[in-house]
């Protein structure tokens, strides 16, 4: 793209003037915007038709690095008050509508491209340019926004104005995308940093390390239920089916339990080969733990009801099922950095992480496959059953366990 300072001695006095209003919006004002960029698109936008630039739609096109989603569309008319959002998932690129959409170009390195849309110069070489043109749109341009990644964004805009876009309102529009293009860069490596800590590290664990907590041995003491999926006769299945398969179901399993631990508030903090560790933290100033032990409770529940509808599924694929135990038990844990001095792990350590490890093999007969420790069994409001005083590995003293009733159990009750 040209050089800013080449544009600017192409422009009218009054196009320097409009051109220096936005970037001093840029540059002095839109920094509170960033962390919302459909915000900053939106109000871009706006500074656009400030200046006498006649734009009724525009587009931005972001390539994200996301588990789920390949990019996503900022998209922004006139007169809806704001820009929206849409996530492509990935696979997008292989779809129709993105191999004859003017998007694919400028992915790939094109200049920008200009249609006109009414007249005799109109050209419709995307299906897109036939559909604006029936809403009314007279022209429409599509460029790359440059940043130092190695693929350009994408930003389109087309109007209604029966002249169209002057080769002024694009002169300016071209020097302003550089630093638009860097204030966007900005944000996006923000929102990429977070989405990436959320996604290996958990919310609240990837909100701390961004807060600072990363030195080896820091972190916070806190009273939590910890709780403790894990997979039976995982090995024996692994050995049996295609790792391809065998991916997939497991896939589907943390699915299962992962949804509900988040649905009750609970934190998922790792995944240790085919078991899940979560936390759900004692609110402050809360004595025991009812509320952490009923909601980590009902997402137990909920996990189990979840595997049991994918073993449906699995069943009519000819699959096996999948089998768990979930066991759950309260106490103080240090939630924060342990590990080597160069490659930290952000986890929970402490004796109520121990024992919910050992307590996991109890649940393995049960019907629900729920194990609780009588701290948490104090505090949930379900019919429960003794299962007993266990001496577990590690523990000098035995530990009593609580199962949920059965419901033939619980109703000759």
């Amino acid at each position: 793209m040209t050089d800013l300072l080449d544009i600017q001695q192409k422009l009218t006095e009054p196009a320097k003037q409009d051109l220096r209003k936005v970037l001093f919006w840029l540059y002095e004002e839109a920094g509170p915007l960033l962390s919302r960029p459909s915000f900053f698109f939106g109000a871009f936008c706006q500074k656009l038709r400030d200046i006498g630039i006649p734009i009724e739609r525009a587009s931005l096109h972001v390539r994200q690095l996301h588990p789920q989603f390949a990019a996503r569309t900022l998209l922004w008319h006139a007169d809806a008050g704001g820009a929206v959002e849409q996530d492509r998932r990935h696979g997008v690129s292989n779809e129709p509508a993105f191999q004859q959409s003017p998007v694919k170009p400028i992915y790939e390195g094109s200049p920008a491209l200009r249609r006109r849309l009414s007249g005799p110069e109109a050209r419709f070489d995307f299906p897109v340019l036939g559909d604006l043109a029936r809403d009314g749109y007279t022209d429409y341009t599509i460029r790359p926004v440059r940043y130092s990644a190695k693929h350009p964004m994408a930003i389109s805009l087309a109007t209604k104005e029966p002249q169209g876009f002057s080769d002024a309102n694009l002169a300016t529009l071209d020097a302003l995308l550089r630093p638009f293009g860097s204030l966007l860069e900005l944000a996006e490596t923000k929102r990429t940093t977070r989405l990436l800590l959320d996604t290996y590290l958990g919310p609240q664990a990837g909100r701390q390390v961004l807060q600072g907590d990363i030195i080896r041995g820091q972190g916070q003491h806190i009273d939590a239920v910890v709780w403790m999926s894990d997979l039976r006769n995982f090995t024996e299945l692994s050995n049996r089916l295609p790792l391809d398969q065998v991916i997939a179901m497991l896939d589907g399993y943390f699915d299962a339990m992962c949804g509900p631990v988040r649905e009750y508030d609970g934190e998922i903090l790792k995944f240790i080969g085919d078991s899940v560790l979560a936390v759900f933290p004692v609110p402050a100033g809360q004595e025991g733990c009812p509320y952490a032990s009923r909601r980590a409770l009902q997402a137990a529940e909920a996990a189990i009801d979840g595997l049991e509808r994918l073993n449906g599924e699995f069943e009519k694929q000819g699959l096996p099922r999948l089998r768990t135990g979930i066991a759950m038990h309260s106490g103080e844990v240090m939630y924060g950095n342990v590990g080597a001095a160069d490659r930290l792990d952000f986890t929970v350590i402490g004796p109520a992480v121990n024992l919910v490890s050992r307590l996991g093999p109890l649940a393995r007969d049960l019907e629900p496959p729920i194990v609780l420790s009588a701290t948490c069994a104090r505090f949930v409001d379900r019919p429960l059953r003794r299962l007993g005083a266990f001496a577990l590995k590690g523990f000098d003293e035995t530990q009593e366990a609580y199962a949920l009733l059965r419901p033939a159990a619980q109703a000759a009750e």
